[in-house]
């Protein structure tokens, strides 16, 4: 089924807000046809449409045409693991799981360590149980002073808790 024929469908393309997940801006896409009966495009993503071996984040879109709406959202799924970096050395993973727990039920915590000092970087990963408890947490800690420090708290992105590979300078 064509959405459009030739010059008679005149799109309208509107940038959505960004999202919290997301580094750009979505689009909303309305056609407006001559029988005056709009014409949607239903867009959908889920974690799989992802593609993941891109140089940027891209993702793929299942489109259903329908009649009852005049605007399409294309929202990304959540994730109930969230990053958090500036973090005091001093702090433990029972710190974390005592101050977070607040937003809701903590499943995991990891704060990572240095390998050859065994110090923490100021880095660490929590999982919630759901959701919402994840948003909460990200909205209410992002920017706030925890232990004497100013931390940043954002939504993890998809395999980011995988090990890393560290460099070592060169021995000349």
């Amino acid at each position: 089924m064509a959405l459009c024929s030739g010059s008679l469908c005149k799109p309208q393309i509107a940038l959505l807000p960004r999202s919290v997940n997301l580094k750009q801006s979505l689009s909303a896409i309305t056609f407006s046809t001559p029988t005056k009966f709009p014409t949607t495009l239903s867009l959908s993503i889920s974690a799989s449409n992802i593609l993941r071996n891109a140089p940027y984040p891209r993702f793929r879109c299942t489109a259903d045409s329908t009649s009852s709406t005049s605007s399409v959202e294309c929202n990304m799924p959540s994730s109930t693991k969230i990053f958090i970096k500036g973090l005091p050395l001093s702090t433990s993973e029972v710190d974390l799981a005592k101050v977070f727990s607040m937003f809701g039920e903590v499943t995991r915590v990891k704060l990572l360590i240095d390998k050859d000092s065994g110090e923490s970087l100021g880095l660490a990963y929590i999982w919630f149980v759901d959701d919402e408890s994840a948003q909460s947490a990200t909205k209410e800690m992002n920017g706030k002073f925890f232990d004497g420090r100013f931390i940043y708290v954002t939504i993890a992105k998809l395999g980011s808790s995988k090990k890393f590979k560290k460099t070592r300078a060169y021995k000349f």
